[in-house]
Formats: C-alpha cells, structure tokens, sequence
C-alpha cells in the first residue's frame, strides 16, 4: 500500500495544475492580446506582451502550485 507522500494521484494532479495553468495562461494572453490589439489597432504589440504576461501568470502559478507538493513550505 502507498503512503499520502507517494500516491500516482498525487502526481497526475500536479501535472495536470502544472499544464493547466502554462496552457492556460498562455492561450489567456493570446486571445487577450488579439482582443486588444484589434480593439486599439496594435496587434503585434498588444499580442507579444500579452503573450508573455499569459505566460509569466501562468508560471508563477505553477510555483505556488508546486510548492506545497516540494514539502519546503516551513512559513
């Protein structure tokens, strides 16, 4: 039998936040940034900061989500 510490469900749950918040971030920006972009007629610029603040959301969600699965979490 498996400890809480070692269970294969603890794992395809944080894949499945890790993926989750990178794709969904991502795909966040993008649409956010075509939306602005159409909507203000700078679509490349509107595009790539959005692109890269969809991303950067989703990897520091990715770090809080991660954290207590490290066990490093002494706050």
């Amino acid at each position: 039998m498996t400890d809480g510490k070692r269970s294969p469900w603890r794992a395809i749950v944080l894949v499945s936040i890790i993926s989750s918040n990178v794709v969904g971030g991502t795909v966040g920006g993008v649409f956010l940034g075509l939306w602005l972009g159409n909507l203000f007629g700078l679509k490349p610029f509107f595009l790539i900061t959005c692109l890269f603040l969809g991303l950067s959301a989703g990897l520091y969600g990715v770090f809080h989500a991660v954290k207590p699965f490290l066990g490093d979490d002494k706050e």
